[in-house]
């Protein structure tokens, strides 16, 4: 069983694992180990990205334990960031939609479905989106996702 208990961002390495199995075109799935690889300049193209971005909170009783207080459930939000080159693309950059736009449906269809983990609910696109940047000849696409994960208290 999993348990956010032991380690709150355990669904970054089953995403990103994910990503690899399911799409196997992409050069490189990182995460925020490899910020400074993305900061640097030196993004390996085409790739996908998974950030944890916070939680969602939610103020109704089984979210927040329950009338005996003995189980939460938290939203956890997680984006997952293509990254693409296009200025030495024909046109300068006229085949960015070229490129992006598969790797996002592929991406979509992966997580269409999926499960974490057997007693993790499915994956679901959030209502938060991000904006798409555009610098120094990359594009970044980012797709908000959510996932709902029971954190187990008092002994339950």
């Amino acid at each position: 069983m999993v348990s956010i208990t032991d380690d709150y961002l355990f669904c970054e390495p089953l995403l990103t694992a994910h990503l690899r199995e399911r799409i196997p075109e992409l050069v490189c799935v990182g995460s925020v180990a490899g910020l400074e690889q993305l900061a640097a300049g030196n993004i390996p193209v085409p790739s996908a990205w998974v950030f944890y971005l916070g939680d969602q909170i939610s103020g109704t009783p089984a979210a927040v334990g329950g009338v005996q207080n003995r189980q939460q459930f938290v939203t956890q939000l997680w984006a997952v960031v293509v990254a693409v080159y296009f200025a030495d693309g024909p046109g300068r950059g006229g085949d960015i939609a070229g490129q992006a736009g598969p790797l996002l449906a592929k991406v979509l269809e992966a997580f269409k479905g999926w499960q974490p983990a057997a007693d993790i609910p499915r994956i679901r696109r959030s209502t938060q989106q991000l904006p798409a940047q555009y610098e120094d000849g990359y594009g970044f696409y980012p797709l908000v996702y959510q996932i709902q994960i029971p954190a187990s208290l008092g002994g339950y």
